[in-house]
C-alpha cells in the first residue's frame, strides 16, 4: 500500500472510530452527569489485564480519573505527561491516584498502544462507555480531579496542562 494509501486508511478508521465512541457516550448521556462540587461516583471496572478494580470516591485520597481513547491525537501527549506525574507519584505514598480509562476500545488495541507509548501506570477498560457516561464525558481526553472525600474539584475536557493539573491539586485541602 503506498502512503498516501495508508494515510487515507487511518483516516477512515480514525473517522469511523470517532463515530463509534461517540455514539456510545451520547446513546445513553445522563442528564445527572455529575459537576464541580458534586459527589463522584463509585465504579467496578476492570484493567487492561483483567483484574477487578472498585472505585470509591470516599477514600480519603485525592484521585485524577482520565478517560481517554488512542485515536486521540491529544490522549498520546497526555500519556507522556500521565506517565511522568505517574513516575513522580508512586515514590509518595499520599500522592493523588492515578485512574485512566479507555473508553469503547478492545484490549488487544489498547494494549499495542500502551506498549508503544512505554505506559507503567494501570490501564481500565470501559468497553461499552458506561462509566464514561455515568460521569457525563462529552469529549476525550476528560479528566476529574476529585477529593479525598469524593467531591469533583475541577473538570477539564480536552488538553489539560501539567501546571494546571497540579495547581488544582495543590488547592485540594
Amino acid at each position: 500500500m503506498t502512503a498516501i494509501h495508508t494515510t487515507w486508511a487511518h483516516r477512515i478508521v480514525i473517522g469511523l472510530a470517532t463515530v463509534v465512541v461517540c455514539a456510545l457516550m451520547s446513546s445513553c448521556m445522563s442528564r445527572d452527569a455529575p459537576d464541580l462540587g458534586d459527589r463522584a461516583l463509585g465504579f467496578e471496572i476492570k484493567s487492561l489485564e483483567g483484574e477487578p478494580y472498585i472505585f470509591n470516591p470516599v477514600s480519603g485520597r485525592v484521585h485524577l480519573v482520565y478517560f481517554w481513547a488512542d485515536w486521540c491525537p491529544r490522549c498520546e501527549d497526555d500519556f507522556l505527561l500521565l506517565e511522568k506525574m505517574y513516575q513522580q507519584w508512586s515514590k509518595q505514598a499520599e500522592a493523588p491516584r492515578l485512574i485512566s480509562i479507555d473508553v469503547g476500545q478492545t484490549e488487544e488495541h489498547v494494549r499495542n498502544f500502551v506498549n508503544r507509548m512505554k505506559t507503567s501506570f494501570p490501564i481500565y477498560m470501559d468497553h461499552d462507555g458506561k462509566v464514561a457516561r455515568s460521569y457525563g464525558v462529552k469529549g476525550l481526553p476528560t479528566y476529574f480531579l476529585i477529593d479525598g472525600q469524593g467531591a469533583i474539584r475541577h473538570i477539564t475536557l480536552g488538553w489539560a496542562e501539567e501546571k494546571t493539573l497540579l495547581d488544582e491539586i495543590r488547592k485540594i485541602p
